[in-house]
């Protein structure tokens, strides 16, 4: 809408102010609400990415599993799991936080016993959902995140 410049210097000047502050406001607002609704767009994006993401790596892992089946000694000899079995004169069980179906695991070793570690969650039927390695004072100490492996 085209306002002619006579009837524009013909308001008085809080008339203008108020013109001015509306049509601001209103700019404003047109594009805070675009930007909303890209970041909406963008965050549903993701989330169907993560989604599709997670069942393929599932898919994967089944199929993995399905490779190398068990054989019928190792799967009765699947010991239960206890934090405080892990706590031996190589590795040291700093903290254990149970939770859920799992827990966080905090351990100090040193950097050659760290596969051996993983190999004995593999064999104890517990799986490392994601772990960080940080230098300790001697020792690494190593947060795990644990999650129990489903029987399906």
């Amino acid at each position: 809408m085209r306002i002619p410049p006579d009837s524009w210097y013909a308001m008085t000047p809080r008339g203008r102010c108020l013109c001015w502050g509306l049509s601001s406001a209103l700019l404003l607002s047109c594009l805070t609400g675009m930007h909303w609704r890209m970041q909406d767009r963008q965050t549903a994006a993701q989330q169907a990415q993560h989604s599709r993401n997670a069942e393929a790596h599932a898919r994967l892992w089944t199929a993995v599993r399905k490779l190398s089946p068990p054989d019928d000694e190792s799967a009765v000899a699947v010991e239960p799991f206890s934090p405080l079995a892990l706590d031996t004169d190589e590795l040291r069980m700093v903290r254990w936080q149970p939770g859920g179906a799992g827990g966080e695991l905090v351990m100090e070793a040193t950097w050659a016993q760290i596969p051996s570690l993983f190999a004995t969650l593999a064999r104890r039927d517990v799986a490392v959902g994601r772990f960080s390695i940080q230098p300790g004072q001697n020792r690494l100490q190593i947060v795990m995140q644990l999650e129990r492996q489903d029987a399906g």
